[in-house]
């Protein structure tokens, strides 16, 4: 079952996202991170997820596949996506970041996105 403050981090470096991670860990959301498209595959048809986040390091057509079955396994999950560019324009993700994003920036929109979906 999709639970709101548990995150899925596919980070295919297990370097990118680790800023992420660890103030998502602080912002006291559960955080399982993987490192390959199977294993992000695997949690999310287990439903372990209420949010999945990526970056720019999963190639596109991986990421459209994954965001697609996120969607179908955890309806109301948010999609985030790392960018390396801030004009990449994203399909499917619910808040787009960049380098220029401090990683507690993230938690406070997850949190506004939340509010938002239960109002």
């Amino acid at each position: 079952m999709a639970r709101e403050n548990t995150v899925l981090s596919l980070n295919p470096d297990r370097e990118t996202l680790l800023p992420h991670e660890s103030a998502l860990r602080k912002g006291d959301f559960e955080v399982i991170s993987v490192s390959a498209p199977l294993e992000a595959r695997f949690e999310i048809e287990m439903g372990r997820c209420g949010i999945f986040l990526t970056s720019y390091l999963t190639p596109f057509v991986v990421y459209r596949d994954l965001a697609s079955l996120f969607r179908r396994n955890c309806p109301n999950g948010l999609i985030i996506f790392f960018m390396e560019r801030p004009e990449d324009n994203i399909p499917d993700a619910d808040i787009l970041l960049t380098d220029r994003h401090e990683p507690r920036f993230m938690v406070e929109r997850i949190r506004s996105k939340q509010r938002t979906k239960l109002g």
